[in-house]
């Protein structure tokens, strides 16, 4: 066992933190063959990863994939279903729901971010910055688009230990801050719809231990730093990997660096009949030891440890790539541990 192979996470904890259904009534829906839409592949933080930022990632499958029950015949079972309210973190988060048609971000779900007292409609894929202490909660409307293809949902942030019943506490003063009494939300021009991304900005100037990668195999999705985002504290990279690179040696797309702050990763493959499997070799060195990772995974690099190379390769099913950490004004506040 390697000294850092306590960075990587290949398992989803903490099932009871996630939206309803419980995890004793997902166990029964699975041993009747049944999946819901919402499945979540990771949940990482302090307690899971030592010292790791907070973050989820998700796959939402259309009611058309095979075996798929519907909220609306969950609630004829009584069972509990997810609910979205206002909420506030105190720290800086990255929320997404991002279409898995590579070449068409614009196939995905109509939705919307409530942010303060602004809904800022949404109709394609989409990044959300949050800065610490706003209140937001994504909202879906009657009679929106509905894609046909999966969804990738993901959130990241600084936070050590997240607890959806500390949301529920924040609840109660952020629905005052939201809502004003009329129900209503503002409207006109949207002030905080600058913290949205749609996409990667072509010139982005990049860090240069990221490599450029073969734009046969590999689309940007979305790119925050505080260039993109003036005064953001936390940015990411994120991608989709496509099959197709056949080569040995793989996709080499991180040099080996060390940075002054801690480091999320996550991969996660686009595989209905096995979400655990990452359907792709990935080698990745942390502190000089090398790790060959073969299921979807996420994995903090603590400051000041070396990081790198990065390398993925036999790529069969689309992957999801995310790297995020602190940005700016940031890397004082959200070092990490």
């Amino acid at each position: 066992m390697g000294e850092y192979d306590k960075y990587i996470c290949t398992e989803l904890h903490k099932r009871h933190m996630l939206p309803g259904p419980t995890p004793e009534e997902r166990d029964k829906l699975a041993a009747e063959g049944l999946r819901i839409s919402m499945e979540h592949v990771l949940w990482i933080d302090d307690d899971v990863i030592p010292g790791a930022y907070y973050g989820e990632s998700t796959w939402i499958w259309p009611q058309s994939y095979p075996n798929q029950i519907s909220w609306e015949e969950l609630m004829k079972r009584g069972l509990k279903t997810p609910t979205m309210f206002p909420h506030a973190h105190d720290f800086p988060e990255l929320l997404s729901w991002w279409g898995t048609d590579p070449d068409h971000p614009e196939d995905t779900s109509t939705m919307g971010m409530l942010m303060e007292d602004e809904e800022i409609p949404l109709d394609r894929s989409w990044v959300a910055y949050i800065p610490a202490g706003m209140p937001h909660m994504p909202t879906r409307g009657p009679g929106g688009r509905v894609s046909s293809r999966p969804v990738c949902h993901w959130t990241s942030g600084p936070g050590g230990v997240y607890t959806r019943e500390k949301d529920n506490t924040a609840a109660e003063t952020s629905q005052k801050k939201v809502k004003p009494e009329t129900g209503e939300t503002k409207t006109g021009e949207k002030s905080n719809a600058k913290y949205i991304v749609y996409g990667s900005e072509p010139h982005a100037k990049k860090p240069a231990y990221m490599r450029e990668t073969d734009p046969r195999y590999t689309r940007p999705m979305a790119y925050i730093d505080e260039e993109v985002i003036p005064g953001a504290e936390f940015g990411c990279d994120t991608r989709w990997l496509l099959p197709g690179e056949k080569s040995k040696a793989g996709q080499l797309m991180m040099d080996a660096h060390t940075l002054p702050h801690g480091t999320s990763i996550v991969f996660n493959a686009m595989n209905y009949d096995d979400i655990t499997d990452l359907c792709a070799e990935v080698e990745l060195w942390i502190g000089g030891e090398k790790h060959i990772i073969n299921k979807s995974f996420g994995a903090y690099i603590p400051p000041d440890v070396e990081q790198g190379p990065l390398i993925i390769r036999n790529i069969t099913n689309p992957i999801f790539f995310m790297m995020s950490h602190p940005i700016g004004e940031g890397i004082k506040k959200y070092r990490g541990k």
